[in-house]
């Protein structure tokens, strides 16, 4: 009995050295991560991305010389103007004014030798900063919608740019150098003799409008569409797909959900609308910061699924909206979405609603429409009583989409619109008075 104690205290000791190795091996323990298969996030593409550039495109551009406007809606314009642009150095960047006025903006626009392009969105510089070469590494946090260039000094290899935003009354001026002046004058201005006329719609205290004179000819199409696949936005918007719950409400209307955001789907108008409610913010953007985030998530998972272009954007709500074109005009319909929203939240996409068709192909036989002149339609707008001519933001030629009985058939038809507060108004043969060629 004498050892027992001896015994007892040697085993308990034994228990406290091993309780200690054992605690000492679980705190150093370094697992050896060479043999842990590492697994990457598989890509979603449900289109081709594209650059910032495919998106930022003009609508119009108009020319001054000898006392006469003549202009282009013309897609392939458009693209050998943005073309043209590429690699200018702009030397400097200088405000002029922060407060213009609309006659000056006219004045600017009217004097000769000056080629005005329009965008239907305020562009913040910085977009353009893959198209020019700025001197200014510090580029100002603000926005402009046209661009008049004057090239009356053009032999001096020298052009300069006024840079106007319609939203922020605000003017800036630089100057370009550009390497083959000559060349731009021959591939951009030249051209414009050959432009048709456009008429100048002046409007007391406002800027003025500019429109066709001629009568329009445009093709009526009829587009067979596909849907894309929603199961691949799902897997794009939703964080972890496979708790994704699906609920089909009714015949046109189906809804996804992760229990913390939600894809709902019109089928009626073939959109789709995921919102992320616990990203929503009412902090302010900067225009340049909100137009990237909603690029680059957009371009991400390759969701420019067609010829989609930055329209509008709205600061105090985060808001940027892309709107379909088709032959270089803007699509417009009641019976289909035609345009991408995106409202950015904290640091994420809070709201994205979008269409979720795609114009697969065109089964129609020509069919050529001829539409009146822009002028035409100011003059029956002025006999209007809903609609004031200067409330108007612009005139612009574009497609009607309206769908057949079947589903899968959608007709575009060209139209003239009214684009007022960034919301569009069809005119109808109603509202025109009877107006034929292509309307009634």
């Amino acid at each position: 009995m004498k050892y027992i104690e001896p015994v007892k205290s040697a085993v308990l000791f034994l228990l406290v050295m091993l309780s200690v190795v054992l605690t000492f091996i679980i705190w150093t323990y370094t697992p050896d991560y060479k043999f842990i298969e590492q697994t990457e996030g598989k890509e979603i593409l449900i289109d081709a991305q594209k650059n910032l550039e495919d998106v930022i495109k003009p609508y119009k551009a108009i020319y001054r010389a000898e006392d006469e406007f003549t202009g282009t809606v013309s897609n392939s314009a458009m693209k050998d103007i943005m073309n043209a642009f590429k690699g200018w150095n702009i030397l400097d960047l200088v405000r002029v004014n922060n407060e213009i006025s609309s006659d000056y903006v006219n004045e600017l626009i009217r004097a000769n030798n000056r080629m005005t392009v329009f965008f239907a969105g305020e562009i913040p510089f910085s977009a353009f900063s893959s198209i020019f070469q700025f001197a200014d590494k510090e580029l100002p946090e603000t926005t402009f919608n046209r661009m008049i260039i004057d090239w009356s000094q053009y032999n001096n290899k020298e052009l300069q740019i006024f840079f106007v935003s319609s939203n922020n009354k605000s003017l800036l001026r630089s100057h370009v150098s550009i390497a083959n002046a000559h060349q731009f004058v021959s591939d951009i201005v030249e051209p414009s003799k050959q432009y048709g006329v456009f008429k100048e719609v002046e409007r007391d205290g406002y800027t003025s409008l500019y429109v066709a004179n001629d009568k329009i000819e445009s093709v009526k199409y009829t587009y067979y569409i596909v849907d894309l696949p929603l199961e691949s936005f799902k897997n794009v918007l939703f964080t972890d797909p496979n708790i994704v719950q699906s609920n089909v409400e009714s015949s046109t209307s189906e809804k996804y959900t992760d229990g913390m955001s939600l894809m709902t789907i019109d089928k009626r108008l073939k959109s789709l609308n995921y919102v992320y409610p616990a990203a929503e913010s009412s902090e302010r953007t900067e225009p340049s910061k909100l137009l990237n985030s909603s690029f680059e998530f957009i371009n991400e998972h390759g969701g420019f699924t067609a010829d989609y272009r930055y329209v509008s954007t709205s600061t105090s709500k985060n808001q940027l909206d892309y709107q379909l074109y088709l032959q270089g005009y803007p699509v417009y319909s009641d019976q289909a979405t035609t345009r991408i929203t995106t409202v950015w939240g904290d640091n994420r996409i809070f709201r994205y609603k979008r269409p979720y068709f795609s114009l697969d192909m065109d089964i129609s036989e020509q069919e050529i429409k001829e539409l009146p002149s822009g002028a035409e339609i100011v003059e029956k707008i002025h006999t209007l009583n809903n609609i004031v001519l200067s409330d108007i933001d612009e005139i612009v030629l574009g497609y009607y989409l309206t769908k057949e009985e079947n589903e899968s058939l959608f007709n575009l038809e060209p139209r003239w619109f009214v684009i007022r507060n960034g919301a569009w108004i069809l005119l109808t043969p109603d509202m025109l008075g009877g107006v034929k060629n292509g309307l009634e």
